[in-house]
Parts: C-alpha cells; sequence; structure tokens
C-alpha cells in the first residue's frame, strides 16, 4: 500500500471505525478500541486522558508513525477528543473541526518530500454502541474534506496555488460493525451524495503543470474486511494476506465528470470527461485478488496542439475484469482477464481524415475479450523482493496449465471477427512451454471491408491482394457470404495446423 494512502486511510480511520449490540458501553471502551485499531496501521498514540461525569476526553492528541518500509512517516494531531456516555448506553463522540497531519516520505532525488493537510469537517456526528468485542459505529457529516496547506520537496517550498490535493464528501452517512474474536472483523455500508476532488501539480524546472478536477455523484459502498489481531506493518500487504488479511467492496456510483489540463514541452492538452453510472468490485485475500469495473455511457473530448482537430469518442458500456493469485503455490490457481467495450464511436471529423467520402461504414464498434485459466505464481507477488524476480530475465515468475478464450470479438467498420478456444500447457520441458488446443475463428465482412479500404487508398492494391491470399491460406468460405471460418490447432507434436492442413 503507498505510503500516502496508508496515512490517509489511517487518519480518516477515526470516523469509519466500526461495531454491534446494544449494551452499555463505557468511553473508555471505545478509545481502547481505537488505540488498538490506529497502532495497528504502526502509529504511536498518546494524548491526556480526562473523565468529570460521564464525559471522558484526551487532550493533545498525536499519532506519530516512524519510517515504514519505504521510508515513511506522518504524523497526525488532534486538540481534543470528546466522548459522552449516554443514558442509552452508547457514546457520542465529538472531533475536532480541523485535524492537521504531516507526511514524509523520500523524494526521486535522494531527498524528502513532505505534504502537509487539513481533515476537516462539518457537523460530523459519530455515535458508538454495542459491546467491547462487538461495537457499532453510526455516523453522518455535512462534508469531509481533506485538502493540502504545503508542499515541500527537498527543502523547496512549492507554490500553493499550483500544488493542491482536495478532496470533499457532501453528506455522508454510513455505518461500521466490528467483531473481535482471533481476529478483527468489520462490515461497512457507507452513503455519499457527491465528491468534488481537484489536484494540481507543478514541476517548474520542466515548465509542466497538470490540473484535474472532477466529480461523482450518490456513492455507495459495502464491504467486509479481516485484520490481524497481531502488529503487522500495513504496508507490507504480502505479509497481511500471509496472517488472513482479508477484503471485499463493492462501490456504486451515479453521474460522474472530469476535465484534465496539461502543459509541457510539447504543448498544452485539455481533456473532458461525461460519464453515467458504474460500479466497482474488488475482492483480495490470501486465494488471490479479484477485480471488476463497469462504466456506462462515456464521452471524452481531448484538445492537443499537436494534433488538427479535437479527439471525440464515445463508450456506451466499458468494462474490465481481473483475478489472480498473489502468493506462491504448488498447485493451480484460477486466473481471469476480460475487457468489453461496446459502442465505440468516433466524430465524423476524425472519419473525415482517412475517409472524406465516407467509403468505410460508421456505425459503433466492438471490442472484447474474455479469457480464463489455470496457473502457478513461483513467488509472492506482493512481497517487497517482488521487484527484483519480476525483472529478472532468468526467474520464470509463473506457469500457465491451462488458457480458455471464452470470447474473442471484434465488429467494426462493417466487418467483424469472433473466435473461441481453448489450450492446456506443459511445462515440464525445457525452454517454453508445449500448448495443445485450438481456436475457432469466424470472419464475416472482411474481404468487403478490404474493397473499401483500397477504395479510400488506405490499403494498396498489392497489399490488398496479400491480405486475401493470407485470408485463403488460413481459412475456409463459410455458407453465408463473404464469411470465412478457420481452426488454428497445436498438436501434441507441437505442429500448427489451419483447418487440417499443417502449415508450421
Amino acid at each position: 500500500m503507498p505510503s500516502l494512502t496508508r496515512h490517509i486511510l489511517a487518519s480518516t480511520a477515526l470516523t469509519l471505525l466500526a461495531p454491534a449490540a446494544f449494551a452499555d458501553l463505557s468511553a473508555d471502551d471505545v478509545w481502547n478500541d481505537w488505540k488498538t485499531y490506529i497502532s495497528s496501521f504502526g502509529y504511536e498514540v498518546t494524548g491526556q486522558e480526562n473523565r468529570a461525569g460521564n464525559v471522558f476526553s484526551v487532550t493533545g492528541v498525536t499519532m506519530t508513525t516512524g519510517p515504514d518500509a519505504a521510508g515513511g512517516a506522518a504524523t497526525i494531531a488532534m486538540d481534543q477528543i470528546v466522548m459522552t456516555e449516554q443514558s442509552d448506553g452508547t457514546v457520542t463522540i465529538d472531533l475536532p473541526t480541523v485535524m492537521p497531519f504531516e507526511m514524509a516520505t523520500p523524494s526521486e532525488t535522494g531527498g524528502t518530500t513532505r505534504i502537509s493537510m487539513d481533515y476537516r469537517h462539518t457537523d460530523l456526528a459519530i455515535v458508538a454502541s454495542g459491546t467491547p468485542e462487538n461495537m457499532r459505529y453510526d455516523y453522518e457529516a455535512d462534508s469531509v474534506t481533506l485538502e493540502s496547506t504545503g508542499f515541500e520537496v527537498d527543502g523547496q517550498i512549492l507554490p500553493p496555488e499550483s500544488n493542491v490535493i482536495e478532496i470533499v464528501f457532501e453528506d455522508m452517512t454510513g455505518d461500521t460493525e466490528m467483531t473481535l474474536d482471533a481476529q478483527r472483523r468489520y462490515t461497512q455500508a457507507l452513503q455519499v451524495g457527491n465528491v468534488r476532488y481537484a489536484f494540481k501539480v507543478s514541476a517548474p524546472e520542466a515548465d509542466a503543470t497538470s490540473d484535474i478536477t472532477g466529480q461523482t455523484s450518490d456513492i455507495t459502498f459495502s464491504g467486509d474486511s479481516v485484520i490481524p489481531l497481531r502488529a503487522i506493518d500495513p504496508g507490507d500487504i504480502d505479509a497481511m494476506l500471509a496472517a488472513g488479511f482479508t477484503a471485499d467492496g463493492t462501490f456504486t456510483f451515479a453521474a460522474n465528470a472530469m476535465t484534465l489540463a496539461l502543459s509541457g514541452e510539447d504543448g498544452a492538452v485539455d481533456a473532458s470527461v461525461l460519464a453515467g453510472d458504474g460500479d466497482l468490485d474488488m475482492v483480495m485475500g490470501p486465494d488471490g485478488m479479484t477485480y471488476e469495473v463497469t462504466q456506462n455511457d462515456l464521452e471524452v473530448e481531448i484538445t492537443s496542439a499537436q494534433f488538427p482537430v479535437p479527439i471525440n469518442f464515445d463508450v456506451a458500456k466499458s468494462a474490465f475484469n481481473m483475478a489472480m493469485p498473489l502468493r506462491k503455490s504448488d498447485t493451480p490457481d484460477d486466473f481471469a482477464l476480460g475487457f468489453n467495450l461496446e459502442g465505440f464511436s468516433v466524430s465524423d471529423a476524425i472519419w473525415g481524415l482517412f475517409d472524406p467520402t465516407s467509403q468505410i461504414p460508421r456505425d459503433p464498434a466492438t471490442i472484447a475479450l474474455d479469457l480464463v485459466g489455470k496457473g502457478r505464481l513461483l513467488f509472492d507477488f506482493l512481497d517487497p523482493s517482488a521487484a527484483d524476480v519480476s525483472n529478472d530475465p532468468d526467474i520464470t515468475p509463473a506457469e500457465i496449465d491451462a488458457l480458455d478464450i471464452q470470447r474473442v470479438q471484434i465488429t467494426a467498420a462493417g466487418a467483424e471477427l469472433t473466435g473461441q478456444g481453448a489450450f492446456e500447457f506443459d511445462n515440464s520441458a525445457d525452454g517454453a512451454p508445449q500448448p495443445q488446443g485450438s481456436v475457432d475463428l469466424k470472419l464475416t465482412g472482411g474481404n468487403g471491408l478490404i474493397d473499401k479500404l483500397v477504395a479510400t487508398g488506405l490499403l494498396p492494391e498489392e497489399q490488398a491482394m496479400g491480405a486475401r491470399m493470407m485470408m485463403g491460406l488460413l481459412a475456409v468460405p463459410g455458407a453465408e457470404p463473404d464469411t470465412l471460418n478457420s481452426k488454428i490447432e497445436i498438436n501434441a507434436e507441437g505442429h500448427v495446423l489451419a483447418n487440417g492442413q499443417r502449415i508450421q
């Protein structure tokens, strides 16, 4: 986990802790659990504890962490935390309106980069209930803001107006339940009416700047996590996985928008993105990681000094999924990779650059790939030494045992290529794994597309002739007009065949 993410998570953990059951709960129980939880992020928690009747307060609160594995450190400060025990057995919690924190990480030049930020809230209300082993937190706020207050790189203070981090959560409600047994278990639910963000970065020595702003509405999150009780550096995800760490969550969101402005030696680039609803699912644990994201109704416009016309394209639906093991294993694990672009279209201005007479059909395109298989990692993917393994050409990082091509589809410009197949791999021999299997392909409208490319002048006639000869070698005519079928096989002897004819 990057140091910046780690420290921001720790700083916000006080509002998103977790717990359930309704019995008398003392403020001391809550504070002790907080100290234990925050300490699990590698922080030392200090403060002066005071009690006056049913009011428990901690003044001069500081949370500090020394250099982690990456050399990063952080400090979070709070003037006072006030916890008030209610007659119904719950505890209300008041946090300072402004909580400053500072992060320091090694820079690429060998120096230190420091970022100062404020964590602010408006009308944040937190209520804890339950028992020390089974707590629940309910919280709501008009707004919660993370905003940078200063940047320093190798002793140089950067201009605050051109170096900004700001994230604002508006109309936020949620609850977290925590159960203590052999592990610390969390179940969380969160709703946010709107999220606004702004990121600005300048590099004076390179005369370059970047400016990103955007917002997303109607965000929901639900998820569960299991955290080891014994102290483990949160930056060492591999060690946490070995100790039983798991996390899964689902995000949904409605309309979102983003603008991007870049400037540098090659000129300026401006982009705007508008999009509809979508969702994101992620699971991580000792058995591996899965990630799936879907976005609907994407509209993008890019203008660049390096391109003569604006670049406009739309995507009706885009999706990406990935599944992979994270730890070394002697037995095959499942993996998957897929992406899908449906209804991909570009503007007539782009088409006009290479097809001014509209010879090529401009129907929206679809590009899709869906792969699943079995394989083994030969090292722990998230181990800090993984970079040495993955960068060593003499070390094989993984082995594939089986690959199923469940879907291949390219539909564009009046033609369509589809296919599916399966292969198994023999890893016992020296050298590259030996595949065995086949893939079935179907091309519709291929010759018609070649004719149109020749008519536009994009494809010379002699190259078109070579393409047709290659298709005749690898494919056979289908039952429908302008249709070609091809079965590509690799047999046990390593021979490559096309429709039963050996070609290698």
